[in-house]
């Protein structure tokens, strides 16, 4: 169990902080997050890298890239802390709570480092789709007539449902353009 004052001690700048990310994302060195390329160019500007392989141009990536972090003004630094208060408060901490404690400017602020905190403890998986984002739903069972009989006792029936939703499983997919897509049984 870490304290408050052990975390800051630890994590006192933002480079330790972001060798921390690297360290935890990266154990066995840096990779192209979108392709898994091993042969990146580190750049001049200090936690940045580049990869060839990706696009002509070379994708340029951060230890931030596909996180929480991603796009933030705030210091990784007072995340870490509203990450540690969140986690050690018995019953969660309110964004109010958060911008109280961590002096955030406004309650939006607070309210959008919790949401998103609370976002990827819910989610393992957890990627943050940006720009024009496309979702579109399907049904997976097809025919009655054409089933086995594999999903009898979990719902499904032989026999039961044709066309349209009844007796199926629903699965949602969501893809943000040049990115991956994220799937999920509803």
């Amino acid at each position: 169990m870490m304290t408050l004052t052990q975390l800051n001690t630890k994590f006192s700048t933002e480079d330790a902080c972001k060798a921390y990310l690297v360290q935890l994302r990266w154990p066995r060195g840096v990779t192209c997050p979108r392709c898994g390329n091993t042969k990146i160019h580190k750049l001049s500007r200090p936690w940045n890298w580049q990869c060839k392989k990706c696009s002509k141009q070379g994708y340029r990536f951060s230890p931030l890239v596909g996180t929480i972090f991603e796009n933030t003004n705030y210091p990784i630094r007072t995340w870490f802390q509203v990450i540690y208060l969140m986690c050690q408060s018995k019953k969660g901490m309110s964004a109010m709570q958060i911008q109280r404690t961590i002096g955030a400017g406004s309650y939006r602020t607070a309210w959008y480092m919790c949401h998103r905190i609370r976002a990827a403890m819910k989610n393992g998986e957890f990627k943050k789709l940006t720009g024009v984002v496309e979702v579109d739903e399907t049904y997976i069972g097809g025919k009655a007539k054409n089933r086995h009989g594999w999903g009898i006792g979990r719902g499904h029936v032989k026999g039961a449902a044709g066309r349209g939703p009844m007796g199926k499983l629903a699965v949602i997919g969501a893809i943000a353009r040049k990115g991956n897509v994220v799937a999920q049984m509803v």
